[in-house]
């Protein structure tokens, strides 16, 4: 269907061209079939001449950047078709007496005509015009290809980190958390089978829920909560954890698993089995002013920073996501404080 488009209109321009002169010229009843075969003849040459390179030499040569054969395959192109347009006009032009006539109205003064110079030279700014629009006309095109690749390449690398994302929540997640499960069962087997709920919940969520691009917040924001209330079960009693997660009445959509890096870092990184450590997890959302995200850690032991080295993938594949989804409607800072870690993340839906 493009095809026959993109032909259809290449058609319909080479038609206007050709039938617009006879309508003019019939108008003001000043039709004459020398001039308009002239005419005819040198709208043929030119559109050889760009076809040429529309279809074959930019591609053959300039877009291979071999400009210098491009420019001596054009002067022989160009060459040729003169020679074939003289051969026209003296094969095609009415009678002698056309000449004779238009002869004779020149030395009267009627029909003076333009200076020979200046027919060479308009003759070669239209070649020189042709030629040009034939290369713009490929550049573009070309560029609009490129373009629809880039934005294919930019949603198969977003897919790609989306399922990366996912990929997060792997089976040693899944084993610790059954594990953790298992002890519940003997000391509160109703903690357990709420555990157990959660757990399905999240896993429904990140395997089927969520094949959209874009998620209703509020589910966005079930799955955090189903996500923390799991990741609690391997807190000891040393650990200071605050979760507040509110939604102010929006109805908004968002791109899915925004917030699970930043709370897996959290928990995976800025948690010690020495002294006290805390988490601190907010998320707000308003439906005039979006989304405002901020977690924050206790650093982590000396012996687990080699590891927490690994957390910087996660947030650079974050980073990634929010600029391909959210360009210029987020913010997302990270800060190594003296006795924290500390991130914030905002989301514009307007």
């Amino acid at each position: 269907m493009k095809n026959f488009i993109k032909i259809f209109s290449h058609i319909l321009v080479w038609c206007i061209i050709l039938l617009v002169p006879i309508y003019i010229m019939s108008k003001e009843g000043t039709f004459d079939s020398g001039p308009y075969i002239s005419y005819m003849v040198r709208t043929g040459i030119f559109a050889v001449l760009f076809y040429v390179n529309y279809l074959y030499l930019i591609d053959k040569f300039l877009f291979n950047k071999q400009v210098i054969r491009y420019l001596v395959a054009n002067i022989i192109l160009i060459t040729a078709l003169l020679l074939v347009q003289t051969l026209l006009l003296d094969l095609l032009m009415p009678h002698p007496e056309f000449f004779q006539r238009e002869m004779t109205e020149r030395k009267e003064g009627r029909h003076p005509g333009p200076p020979f110079a200046m027919r060479i030279f308009s003759d070669y700014l239209l070649i020189f015009f042709v030629l040009g629009l034939s290369v713009a006309m490929k550049m573009t095109i070309r560029w609009y290809a490129d373009s629809i690749k880039f934005e294919q390449a930019k949603s198969g690398q977003l897919e790609a980190d989306l399922r990366n994302l996912r990929s997060q929540l792997n089976p040693h997640f899944l084993f610790n958390t059954l594990n953790n499960i298992y002890s519940l069962i003997a000391i509160d087997q109703i903690k357990a089978q709420d555990s157990v709920h959660r757990l399905s919940n999240l896993l429904r969520y990140v395997l089927y829920d969520n094949d959209r691009k874009l998620v209703p917040i509020e589910k966005e924001l079930e799955f955090t909560r189903n996500y923390i209330d799991l990741m609690k079960l391997r807190v000891s009693s040393n650990v200071r954890l605050n979760v507040m997660i509110e939604n102010k009445g929006s109805n908004d959509m968002i791109a899915s698993l925004m917030f699970m890096t930043l709370i897996e870092n959290a928990f995976k990184h800025g948690l010690t089995s020495k002294g006290e450590c805390f988490i601190d997890i907010k998320i707000l959302v308003e439906k005039e002013t979006g989304v405002l995200c901020t977690v924050e850690n206790s650093l982590p032991d000396v012996d687990t920073r080699i590891e927490a080295k690994n957390s910087g993938i996660g947030l650079a594949n974050l980073t990634k996501r929010l600029e391909l989804i959210y360009p210029g409607k987020h913010e997302f800072i990270v800060e190594h404080r003296p006795d924290s870690f500390f991130t914030l993340l905002r989301i514009d839906f307007t």
